[in-house]
């Protein structure tokens, strides 16, 4: 039975589907729900790169987020008006963007959770979890691909979220969300190139504050073959993930790493070199412009949660990455400019 805490359908024009908000506060999950929209068959001839660029046309959805807690991960399910399954290869990512929190890595809006076709469904024991208060800013960004070769109507997407309430005892261990992400930079799009045969990708960081990877996945586009995580300090790989790929090249999933369930996690240190590598192996004999992606995700739990990073509206890399977020396009604003202050 749905709470009536909330039932929300953000009515938007008849160019952008209808996203519902709903909690199940018995079964203690966030429900949102996408649809039904129509998805148009992608042009002949047109690449994954080519689809990436728009062709979703859904702009971000801003919410406010329903039950206070800690959001302890995620299922999707894709399907017809009639509750028929829709392929997965459809949804090309989602993200639910947390639009007063900034990210680990990079001064720009938290993405709280992040994934992509290829990426499985998540639950986190229920000693951890991703605090977010009652009321705080939200928006579901989404991207389609649909490659079938005939236009789709009344597609769905529900992304049940499961929560640990405000009242849980003992109270879960903080952790936040990671993403680092190669192809992040003032452009249109994270992706990149891809040339032909054997590519070797990369990204150099420095943490602003230490803590440890409890868990570890991934974002690859086809003909990726790995993303490893090395420490520059010793050269020593920290661990890879590598993809499940089929005699074509299609992607259909990445390997996961999960320290905390044994230990402690994955140190990492503030101020010590890391290096994120990708490997795309291409067997086409082209460049794939913009054909690819390789981003780094999962939890981390930070030394000292009051030291995380605070975001700056004003730094010259979160008005970029609005910028590209404002392309896009959004519904239903509330009155509060994004690229303001709070009052």
């Amino acid at each position: 039975m749905f709470a009536p805490l909330l039932s929300l359908a953000v009515l938007l024009s008849t160019d952008v589907p209808p996203l519902t908000v709903r909690v199940d506060s018995k079964s203690h999950e966030v429900i949102l729900t996408l649809g039904p929209f129509h998805l148009a068959a992608s042009p002949t001839g047109e690449d994954h790169a080519g689809m990436h660029h728009g062709g979703h046309g859904i702009p971000l959805l801003r919410f406010a987020w329903p039950a206070g807690g800690w959001v302890r991960g995620f299922r999707i399910s894709i399907h017809d008006g009639e509750g028929r399954p829709l392929s997965r290869r459809l949804l090309h990512h989602v993200n639910l963007l947390h639009l007063e929190r900034r990210q680990l890595l990079e001064p720009v809006f938290e993405r709280t959770i992040a994934l992509g076709q290829e990426t499985d469904d998540v639950l986190l024991p229920s000693s951890v979890g991703v605090r977010i208060e009652s009321g705080a800013e939200m928006a579901l960004l989404s991207a389609w691909a649909n490659e079938t070769g005939e236009d789709l109507h009344d597609v769905m997407l529900d992304f049940v979220i499961p929560y640990l309430p405000e009242n849980t005892m003992p109270r879960p261990r903080e952790v936040r969300p990671f993403a680092i992400d190669l192809g992040f930079g003032p452009r249109d799009t994270d992706a990149f190139d891809v040339g032909p045969g054997r590519t070797v990708h990369h990204l150099d960081f420095v943490l602003p504050t230490g803590g440890r990877i409890l868990g570890a996945g991934g974002h690859l586009h086809d003909y990726a073959e790995s993303i490893a995580l090395v420490d520059l300090t010793n050269g020593k790989v920290l661990f890879e993930l590598r993809t499940k790929m089929d005699s074509a090249g299609k992607v259909s999933g990445v390997g996961r790493k999960l320290f905390g369930v044994t230990g402690n996690g994955l140190r990492l240190r503030a101020g010590r070199p890391y290096r994120v590598i990708a490997i795309y192996q291409n067997p086409l004999g082209r460049t794939l412009v913009d054909g690819g992606m390789a981003v780094l995700a999962g939890i981390f739990a930070p030394d000292d949660p009051a030291r995380w990073p605070e975001l700056d509206r004003t730094d010259a890399k979160f008005v970029a990455d609005l910028a590209g977020l404002d392309r896009i396009g959004w519904a239903a604003i509330a009155s509060r400019d994004l690229g303001g202050h709070r009052h």
